[in-house]
Parts: structure tokens; sequence; C-alpha cells
């Protein structure tokens, strides 16, 4: 079989549960094996602001076998999946896929498609290069343990994800397309506290015995205050009193003060991302 038997078209009506077969197949030996589900990668499509319609998938017959999910907004792509099964590699589905989605996301007015890597997937990033993205920045995921603090300074008082936008827009104007995309934060927000304070803001949620941080911003007339300090110690405060039993941030740009907070409140690195990015023009 060559690349030229597989059908590339956008997801059918009952096609979805396929899709998720699929998927969970491809990422079964990925350098982070992942699990999911139809409800999940609805919950996910969607707090990124996509379209399940939109997602392209490879047929080998009536098999899906690999996929590509791009998600467009004001003139940016983001390429949020790729993938091929293990049987299928090594046969171009993936450049394929890839390029599939760079013509729909231009069609879509795109001029931008944005897409991470984990650090260590040689096979994909080498892909990426040779399809013309470049590295753009750093990101990293981290794991730690609730504290108690008897002081964090100023305490937030709660309050709605409407009320965080502005906020939102200055303080992660310069992070990964998922955080700093409104979708993101009013999907978090839905599942989470929302603390803010003069300058910065806070989300706590927590899954069965598990704490997430999925937001902690400081607008950048504001850091170097400790406004961050504060926030962080207010929220693993508050989820010590939740009665979790760890907590895990993600997408966190890796730069100096980043990882001194986290050093500070003693959370290790778990996974190392790479932003890349290709103009469509």
């Amino acid at each position: 079989m060559t690349v030229n038997d597989i059908e590339l078209r956008h997801i059918q009506k009952g096609q979805l549960d396929n899709l998720v077969d699929a998927q969970n197949e491809i990422f079964s030996d990925y350098l982070v094996p992942m699990k999911s589900s139809r409800a999940f990668f609805i919950d996910f499509v969607q707090s990124v602001g996509g379209n399940v319609a939109n997602v392209i998938v490879a047929m080998d017959g009536g098999r899906i076998v690999g996929y590509a999910n791009p998600v467009v907004d004001r003139g940016e792509s983001w390429i949020g999946g790729v993938g091929v099964v293990p049987g299928h590699r090594g046969r171009g589905i993936g450049e394929k896929l890839m390029l599939a989605a760079e013509d729909f996301s231009r069609n879509q007015g795109a001029e931008t498609s944005i897409l991470e890597v984990i650090q260590g997937n040689t096979r994909a990033h080498g892909l990426y290069r040779r399809l013309g993205y470049e590295d753009v920045r750093n990101y990293i995921c981290a794991e730690g343990k609730p504290m108690q603090f008897t002081g964090y300074g100023t305490t937030p008082r709660k309050t709605s994800a409407d009320e965080l936008v502005k906020i939102h827009e200055e303080a992660y104007a310069g992070t990964c397309w998922q955080r700093r995309k409104i979708h993101g934060l009013m999907a978090s927000a839905k599942s989470s506290e929302c603390y803010v304070v003069d300058g910065g803001f806070v989300l706590v949620r927590k899954v069965d015995a598990t704490g997430y941080m999925p937001y902690l911003g400081v607008v950048p007339s504001r850091r170097g205050e400790g406004v961050g300090t504060s926030l962080a110690k207010f929220a693993l405060n508050r989820f010590h009193e939740l009665g979790t039993f760890k907590i895990a941030v993600y997408n966190l740009n890796e730069e100096p003060s980043v990882l001194r907070m986290l050093d500070k409140f003693d959370f290790a690195v778990t996974m190392k991302q790479i932003e890349m990015r290709k103009s469509l023009k």
C-alpha cells in the first residue's frame, strides 16, 4: 500500500467513535501515553474553539488510520492533534494530513499555522521542520503538592470568567495557543474556582484527588512585584483545603521566573514541549 491508496476527507457523521479508537491506538506508544474517550475529545475540541466536523481523517478502506485536527481563530491555525496508527507509519500519511490541514486553514483565512511537539519526539519534530515549521519557544508541564500557608499577601476575591477576559488577554499574550485563546479560559472557568487580584488571576480546579491550576496570570506591568508568588501560595493553600493530593500545571513558558517559582514550591517538571510556527502566506 502507498500513500496514494489513502483517502483524506473530513470526518463524517457516525465516525467519531472510530476516530477515538484510532486516536487511542495512535497514542498508545507515544512518549506520554494518552487515553481518550468520545466525551473527552468533544470537550477538548470545544474548549479550544474547534469543531469536530473540521477534523480530517485518513481512510484505508473503511478504517480510520490517521487524523489531523485544525482549529482556526482570527488569522491563526493551530494543529490540535495529528497522528497515524503504528502499522501505517513511514508511508507519508502524516505529511499528507499536515498539508491537508494547512490547506483547510488557509482557506479559512489563516495566515499562520502553529503546533506543539514533545521534546524527544524526533520523528514528528523532523517532519514539521521539513514542512517549514520553525521552533518558537519551549513550554513545560509540572506536578507538585498542595501546601498550607498562613499568609499570601492580598487575599484574591472570587470572580466570574467574564471579568477575567481583559486581564487574561494581557497576561497570556506571549503564551501557547491554547492558553492565550479565550475559548480555553472560558471552558476552564466553567469547572474551576476563579480568583482575581489587582494585576493577576488564578483558576483552581479539582478533579477527584488531583488539583489543576489551568491559569495563573499576571499582567506585564505588575510582574516582578510578587503578585504571581502570592497567587500561587493562595492556590496551593486552596488545594490543601480541598483535600487534593497532587497538583498539575500545563504549558508554562520555560523561562527563568517560571522555573524559579516551580523550584520555590518544589514542583517537578514532567514534560517539555516546543511550539513551532509556519507562515501560510
